[in-house]
This record gives structure tokens, C-alpha cells and sequence, in this order.
């Protein structure tokens, strides 16, 4: 189901958990999910209960002062409770009945008032809201056009904050880029690690923290958007217009504020008629945009080979990234464990991944851990799922498993890696030109 989850939707989970715990509660009720959709307050859920007429602090109020603070039990893991799992279940079958393909924030308000017997539903309610009249400020919201993101830098980048995967044991890194994002000169933070390392994870882990408002002053309230530069250059679609594009974007940066860029596979050459550069260099002209900062990632490879650019190599300060304590990786790895399981449908064990964090270095040589294990896993649980599956039961993935993936691909011959942008036609002028 979870997997049908919008990006919003997500969040809003995320921030249903984060609600809990700040409220020393041991599990995540309807309440935190009505909680959640108020505090998330740009879906379709919250504009619905606007356009009601009902005040988003009302609704928070109402339901804090009902629900009060529990009594200061700490864990890491917060369940759903037995109400917010049946309100979810009937978000889907809203989703059904409204013939939508995807479960967003409007679906969840639904499913909680559907149950109707929950405290959140109880304070919608005492509001004079009914949920046939809910339900037709909705589809009201979902039928008036949104305004639209149509800005090249919007198409082309990811917004990383609604991103939703729990970034584990990346808090240092992430204080040393915002260290870097301060300063007054060599403010462009370059992450310098070997693939799998935890580069992108760092950036998502950047996003939360500015969502969560764990940053300095100056840094909160900021969009983090991921822009992959490798993407950007080898797309087919801009073959012969990247001049155009770039214009686009650079215009787009410009007149943008309270915005973080983080430009993946940023030292990637690109090749144009009139010679080549690192891809970083053609975003020189945003370095000093007020409001908006620069951060950036490239692999150690790329940086070694890096011919240095006296212009570019004093904005740049390299911020090393390397592999995650033991501890962190399996911390890290029972993380995305979770995620592994609902897409394949096994069961991960203890020992699985422990065996995929010891044997990743050989199964992806040249891969940094955690990324390494995390694909070793994902392989493992693959080939496990592929085989024959008695009804009604979950194959298992164990250390055997794991350790058999490891082997067969170590017993494969590796092919050398071609260069990150080298053109597919090298005669053909046309193919990489900025004209």
C-alpha cells in the first residue's frame, strides 16, 4: 500500500512519527495523522479543510489538548496503532472509490473520518464536518488547477524535501556542509567520496534537518533541490539545445532565493565544440546569488583527475566522505531493510545483514559501503523472490543467501567503466555542442 504513497503523503507519515515521539507517545494513532496533514498544510487534505472554512490551528489545538503528552517513554520505533492502521486501509479503499491510482493526504483525511470512532475524526466532527461534505472538498480542490512549477531549474531538479527515507548517522557530514555553506569564501561544498559512500544520503539528510528546522538561522525555511548534472548533459532531449537549457536554468537560479542546490557528479567533463570543462564550472555565475547556496558531489575518482581551475578551485572547498562506522552501516542497513522487504516481499534476517555488510566490498569492487551492502541485499532478496514461493508465505533472505549473491558476482569478470560523459559519436560535432 505504502507504495502508492504520494511524496506529500509520505511526509506526512514522517512527520506523524516525528509528532508522536515529540509528544512521548509509544505508538502513532489517527490523531498524529491529522496532526500531520495540519503541519504538512500545502495537500490536498489541508486546502480541503481550508476551503471548509476550518482553521489548520484549530484543528492542531483542538487535537493536542485532547490527546495531551504521554508518559516520557522513549523508543526507536513507533508502530501504528490499531485505529491509524484501519484509517489507512480506508484511505485506500478512498482511493478506490474516487478511481485514483495513487493515496495522497486527501485520502488519509478520509480514512480517518471513515472510521469515525478515533479522536481525530471525533474533533472533525465536533466541527460539523461530515464526511460526504469532506469528500466533495476534495475533489473541489482536486478538480481547481494547482499553480505549476513550470520553471526549467523545477522540471529538472528534485525536490528533496519531501523525501521521506530516514537518513541514519550522516549528523556530521551535514554540519560540516552547512559549516561550509556559511562562510564568506570557498562557500561551495564539493562531497568527495567513492560510489555507494552516502553522498546523495547526506543531501537528503541536509533537507531534513532544514524541514525539521535543525539548522542555523540562516538556512531555515530553504528548498533543497538535487540536480544531477551527469543527467542534465546526457539526456537526449536537450541534444542540441544545452545552451538554451543552461540559460534557462541559470536565469531560474538567479532569480531564485532561500535555496540550496546540490549538484550531483559535479566534476563530470563535458564536452563542447569549443573545448571541455567540469560541468560545476557552468554554474560558476550562481556562486554569489544572495539567498542561495551550493553544494555539490563528485566521486574520488573524478577529483583526482581533476585539472584544477584557479577561478573555480577558490570557491570550492572539498569536503571528504567517507565510509560509515561498522556500527552505522548495520544501523543504516536495518533502515533500508524495511523498504527491501515491502518491495520484494521476504524477510530479511539479523544475520543477512551483518553477511551483506561483510562481503559488499567484494560483490561491487569499487563501491563504498553502505551503498554496496544495500545492493548486495536488494540482489539477494531478488534471487530469493524468483524462485518457487509456496502460497501465503515469505521467502527468506539469510546469510547463506546473501553469501551464495556475493560469490556468483565476484565470479564475474568486471568490465571496465567508460568515461561518465564521453560522447557516443565522437566525429559528430552536433552531439555534445552547447549550440
Amino acid at each position: 500500500m505504502f507504495e502508492r504513497f504520494t511524496d506529500r503523503a509520505r511526509r506526512v507519515t514522517v512527520i506523524a512519527r516525528d509528532t508522536a515521539r515529540e509528544l512521548d507517545h509509544s505508538e502513532i494513532g489517527p490523531e498524529h495523522l491529522l496532526l500531520a496533514i495540519v503541519i504538512e498544510g500545502q495537500g490536498v487534505g489541508a486546502r480541503a479543510l481550508e476551503g471548509l472554512g476550518i482553521s489548520l490551528v484549530t484543528v492542531s489545538s483542538a487535537v493536542q489538548r485532547l490527546i495531551g503528552t504521554g508518559p516520557d517513554t522513549k523508543t526507536d520505533q513507533l508502530p501504528f496503532a490499531a485505529a491509524a492502521k484501519k484509517a489507512l486501509e480506508s484511505a485506500f479503499r478512498e482511493s478506490q472509490d474516487l478511481s485514483h491510482t495513487y493515496i495522497g493526504t486527501e485520502h488519509i483525511l478520509l480514512g480517518i473520518m471513515r472510521e469515525g470512532q478515533n479522536v481525530a475524526a471525533q474533533v472533525l466532527l465536533s466541527m460539523g464536518l461530515q464526511i460526504d461534505q469532506v469528500r466533495q472538498a476534495v475533489l473541489k480542490v482536486l478538480a481547481t488547477p494547482p499553480p505549476t512549477a513550470t520553471t526549467t531549474l523545477m522540471k529538472l531538479a528534485r525536490n528533496l524535501n519531501f523525501e521521506t527515507t530516514e537518513i541514519i548517522g550522516r549528523r556530521p557530514d551535514i554540519d560540516r556542509v552547512l559549516q561550509v555553506l556559511s562562510r564568506r569564501a570557498r562557500n561551495v561544498a564539493l562531497l568527495v567520496g567513492d560510489p555507494g559512500v552516502g553522498k546523495t544520503s547526506i543531501a537528503a539528510g541536509l533537507a531534513q534537518a532544514v524541514v525539521r528546522q535543525e539548522v542555523p538561522s540562516r538556512f531555515l525555511g530553504r528548498t533543497v533541490l538535487r540536480l544531477d548534472v551527469t543527467a542534465l548533459f546526457t539526456d537526449p532531449r536537450h541534444h542540441g539545445r544545452f545552451t538554451e537549457v543552461m540559460a534557462e536554468l541559470i536565469q531560474d537560479i538567479l532569480r531564485s532565493s532561500d535555496l540550496i542546490l546540490f549538484l550531483d557528479n559535479a566534476l563530470s567533463v563535458v564536452r563542447t565544440r569549443e573545448g571541455q570543462a567540469e560541468a560545476l564550472a557552468f554554474f560558476r555565475p550562481v556562486f554569489d546569488v544572495p539567498g542561495v547556496s551550493i553544494a555539490a558531489a563528485t566521486g574520488s575518482a573524478d577529483h583526482r583527475r581533476w585539472e584544477r581551475d584557479s577561478g573555480l578551485d577558490r570557491r570550492i572547498q572539498p569536503v571528504p566522505v567517507a565510509e560509515p562506522a561498522p556500527d552505522e552501516v548495520l544501523e543504516i542497513l536495518r533502515s533500508a531493510r524495511q523498504r527491501l522487504v515491502d518491495h520484494h516481499e521476504v524477510v530479511i534476517t539479523d544475520e543477512a545483514l551483518t553477511a551483506a555488510a561483510r562481503l559488499a566490498h567484494g560483490y561491487l569492487p569499487g563501491h563504498a559501503l553502505p551503498g554496496a551492502a544495500i545492493d548486495l541485499l536488494d540482489e539477494a532478496s531478488a534471487q530469493v523472490r524468483s524462485g518457487p514461493v509456496p502460497s501465503g508465505t515469505r521467502p527468506s533472505v539469510t546469510k547463506e543467501g546473501v553469501a551464495r549473491t556475493a560469490g556468483a558476482s565476484a565470479a564475474l569478470p568486471v568490465a571496465p567503466r567508460p568515461p561518465v560523459l564521453s560522447p557516443p559519436v565522437p566525429h559528430d560535432p552536433t552531439v555534445w555542442s552547447m549550440s
